[in-house]
């Protein structure tokens, strides 16, 4: 074994080395659950299969910072039978010398011990319910986490059959990747036999439990899976059966949350086994794994984790903490379709390593909005995936900060960085976009092959490539490079021939001006002053592509306008609107020209059904972005649009928009001079909206830009009871929101208000939202204590700061929150090496993001060139979030009468 091999984390040598000569990868392990431990301790037996004899063995193993070295944490080590004395731990490894080791089969057998922490900040997570004490523990192990519980091989394409059993108190339900084998009572209570360790490294395995009953439950074998993948929970879980799911599907909830889950069981089970049924009939595949769990747990650091057989959800995201939006169901339904999706993409074939991350990623969300068409059909799914997915993978994918879909990951130490919008939003973009280029016969063919070609291994970008090749008789790699290999996205325009009414040329340049050429298929709506319109099939797949048009309407376009078929005979009318991306098929920034953009801000009422407005409206926001549309033009035009869109989730992306130019973009003046118009639309659809989810909608919006006396008085009424929205019961996420609100307005009322509600609801959900409530508050002693907290208290739990960093970066609150920046800056190698997967986005967003002025990109900039040695996937991800900060302060300048017109950056 080459010792440059054996840095620290997986590097691509080592990984490429085991993954060419190790092979039958299987894993027993014995553990204890014991109540209030901090220290999970176990037994463990690897069986591989070696192509030679004459190299080390090599195992991950990585104790964390502040524990007693990784050595300690293991002994009783045997190599086929044999006490191993000189194993040597090197990086974050176990180098089994090869003396031990045999051509074919070999088995290595030890015992460990790894932590088990209250806060997220382990692998191993303990969880006491405040409502009723009782105990929650499970595993967390993406991307590359299982080495910080057992030492194993932790790369994805080293795939491995696990076998589990479990000692825990008798109480508690034991959920994993498999079904209970066989489950008995322990002799003996572990207060007798703490610490125990047998003669036998495979023996049984007891913890620190006292006093209670244990029970034994061993787990069948899994199918072949990666390491990230396996999982197990535990706790005193109720569970709702799926009696007419053919999985056998169970969700299991935390006991003192049954009844909140019993609303929402049928359905959350119903969204699950219609899906699964989607998925077996589209892949042409049947469920890969044995049964499929739903397993929600209070504070999960993600939305979901897809473990083969045993889906980990958010609690919050599941069980609904406030009335539900038809948002909030999407959300629901998405996570949900997502992680079946993984089953198949992600589970049964995997990415061979983390630079194809977006494989899995891309595919689940993608597939999830082709289940989402099938299985709830009025949430309108491409609708949803345009407000959902395609702008926040434009927010990065303008930036500086922006990477390639595929990504470089040269050791999976680094593996947390591929995770962000560019491998969740551009990803899927990219295959709807595939799919529209391809054709959907094509697509879905492609897709079948690879999952057969690959089943229970793994896969990579190029494997997908070939499938298309086959499946459409095309060369496809030129096509497939600029895709994921190049960084960016084009902006797209069109130009109009003077010469020829009906004649126009749809362009692209690439929008970091790297020279970026990006083929694609499009389809262009042209919309004629008579208020026809046509849409036609485009092929961009140079830097321009000439279009000529008839003039006459399909049927299909005008029934968007509700226009009477003219005149055929007629003189051909005026083309007063030509957009290049309808029905958003395309992935870019596909901008407006000067004529029919003055159509859309002189004309909002002729935009067409609420897609077609939704894409118009968004076109015109990216001007905004720009800075060539004045932000108060575009809060004005929405407030006009608005109170007739009747489709929740196109009204919530809109007023998202508005929330973002009232706070950030507009001066104080322009603040003032139009919030008593804008909150008097959102007040008037909030009490009297037609549906119960768009007068949610106009709340959750009224009270973000609520500023005048009069909004924020109607916000301590409906607190207080004294208004009422009809329909709707302020539950305990909406109540201390408006708390959060009239906290960041220093509101006289806000202070006891909020000490009056977090005394009356002292359930969990309600103290992680009070503290983030308090963190909104204008002052800066308050600011300096929770900062301290966010980066000292390593009993904070990471869901409580998550929920806390908007609040304390408040717009408007620049000043107080500017003298933090440069010192979140410094936090991030240790929150990249410490924190959860999507944390450091989360930090840079808050701490960066939610700056607007000149002197914080200035900070920013200075940090930048000073740090020279900063980690290149953070660097990037500062420049992603200063891209926003940027151009918050360049719209300011040009349009808020900002005194400092400072130069910012180049606009992309």
């Amino acid at each position: 074994m080459r010792d440059e091999w054996l840095e620290a984390g997986v590097g691509r040598a080592l990984a490429r080395h085991r993954a060419a000569h190790y092979r039958d990868v299987r894993y027993e392990l014995r553990v204890a659950l014991a109540p209030g431990a901090t220290l999970l301790r176990g037994s463990l037996k690897v069986s591989v299969t070696l192509d030679a004899r004459d190299d080390d063995l090599v195992l991950d193993w990585r104790v964390r910072e502040g524990m007693v070295n990784a050595e300690s944490r293991v002994s009783h080590l045997r190599a086929n039978g044999v006490a191993v004395a000189d194993a040597r731990f090197v990086n974050e490894h176990i180098i089994v010398p090869a003396s031990y080791l045999r051509a074919g089969e070999n088995v290595v057998q030890l015992f460990f011990e790894s932590p088990v922490s209250a806060s997220a900040s382990d692998a191993v997570t303990r969880y006491t319910d405040g409502e009723d004490g009782a105990e929650y523990v499970y595993t967390l192990l993406v991307p590359s986490d299982a080495s910080t519980v057992f030492p194993c091989f932790d790369q994805p394409d080293l795939k491995a059959r696990f076998r589990l059993s479990v000692a825990a108190p008798a109480a508690w339900t034991i959920v994993s990747n498999t079904a209970p084998a066989s489950e008995e009572t322990l002799d003996t209570t572990a207060d007798k036999v703490a610490d125990e360790v047998t003669d036998e490294v495979t023996g049984e395995v007891t913890g620190e439990v006292t006093g209670e009953t244990l029970r034994l439950t061993t787990f069948r074998e899994t199918e072949p899976i990666s390491t990230y993948l396996f999982a197990f929970a535990a706790g005193p879980f109720d569970v709702f059966a799926d009696a007419h799911s053919p999985h056998a599907t169970r969700l299991f909830v935390r006991r003192s949350q049954v009844e909140r889950a019993s609303a929402e069981a049928d359905e959350i089970l119903r969204l699950n086994r219609e899906c699964l049924i989607f998925f077996e009939r589209y892949f042409a595949r049947e469920f890969p794994f044995s049964k499929y769990d739903l397993v929600v747990l209070p504070e999960f650091a993600y939305r979901g984790m897809e473990h083969a057989g045993a889906t980990f959800l958010r609690e919050e995201t599941l069980l609904f903490a406030a009335d539900p939006t038809e948002n909030d169901t999407l959300d629901r339904a998405e996570v949900i379709l997502h992680e079946a999706a993984h089953q198949w993409f992600g589970d049964l074939v995997t990415m061979r390593w983390f630079d194809d991350l977006w494989l899995k990623e891309g595919f689940a969300t993608f597939m999830a909005y082709k289940a989402l068409e099938s299985v709830v059909p009025r949430l309108d799914a491409w609708k949803s995936f345009h407000a959902r997915t395609k702008p926040l993978a434009y927010l990065t994918d303008a930036s500086r900060g922006t990477t390639p879909v595929r990504q470089e990951i040269p050791n999976l130490s680094a593996a947390k960085s591929a995770y962000g919008n560019i491998v969740y939003r551009k990803a899927p973009s990219l295959l709807r976009q595939a799919e529209f280029y391809l054709g959907r016969e094509v697509f879905q063919s492609a897709v079948q092959m690879l999952l057969a070609e690959h089943a229970y291994a793994s896969a990579e970008w190029a494997d997908l490539v070939r499938a298309f090749e086959s499946a459409s008789g095309r060369d496809l790699k030129a096509w497939a490079d600029v895709w994921v290999k190049r960084r960016g996205l084009a902006v797209v325009s069109v130009a109009r021939d003077e010469g020829d009414a009906l004649a126009f040329r749809v362009e692209q340049r690439d929008a970091l001006g790297e020279g970026g050429v990006w083929p694609m298929r499009l389809e262009v709506l042209t919309r004629f002053a008579d208020g026809s319109a046509r849409t036609q099939d485009v092929l961009l797949e140079g830097r321009e592509a000439r279009v000529r048009i008839d003039g006459h309407a399909n049927e299909e376009a005008r029934d968007m306008v509700n226009e009477e078929p003219r005149d055929e005979a007629s003189e051909e009318p005026r083309v007063e609107l030509v957009f290049a991306n309808s029905n958003d098929y395309g992935y870019g920034l596909f901008l407006l020209d000067e004529e029919s953009r003055a159509r859309v801000v002189a004309s909002p009422e002729r935009l067409g059904d609420d897609f077609t407005s939704t894409l118009l409206l968004g076109s015109l926001w990216e001007h905004v972005r720009r800075a060539e549309v004045a932000p108060l033009r575009y809060v004005e035009l929405v407030a006009q649009v608005a109170p007739r869109l009747v489709e929740e989730v196109t009204l919530q992306a809109l007023l998202a928009r508005v929330v973002t130019a009232f706070t950030r973009y507009l001066s104080d003046a322009q603040r003032s001079g139009v919030a008593p118009r804008l909150e008097s639309v959102l007040r008037e659809g909030m009490f009297n909206a037609e549906t119960l989810g768009l007068r949610l909608t106009n709340l959750r919006a009224f009270r973000d830009i609520a500023t005048t006396v009069e909004a924020l008085d109607d916000l301590a009424r409906l607190l207080g009871g004294e208004a009422q929205i009809p329909g709707a019961t302020l539950r305990a996420r909406d109540r201390f929101e408006i708390l959060r609100a009239l906290t960041a307005a220093a509101d006289v009322r806000a202070a006891q208000l909020l000490a009056d509600e977090a005394a009356r609801d002292t359930s969990d959900d309600a103290r992680r939202y009070a503290f983030a409530a308090r963190a909104a508050a204008p002052d800066a002693a308050l600011k300096r204590e929770y900062f301290k907290a966010f980066t000292e208290d390593a009993r904070l739990h990471e869901s409580w700061i998550e929920a806390a960093l908007l609040p304390f970066n408040s717009p408007g609150q620049e000043a107080l929150t500017l003298p933090f920046l440069e010192r979140a800056l410094r936090e991030l190698p240790r929150l990249k090496q410490t924190r959860k997967i999507f944390f450091v986005n989360v930090w840079l967003a808050a701490f960066v993001g939610s700056q607007c002025g000149a002197e914080a990109v200035g900070v920013v900039a200075e940090f930048l060139r000073r740090e020279s040695r900063l980690d290149p996937d953070l660097r990037l991800k500062i420049l992603e979030a200063l891209d926003v900060a940027e151009r918050s302060a360049r719209v300011r300048a040009k349009y808020a009468g900002a005194e400092e017109a400072r130069t910012v950056g180049p606009c992309a």
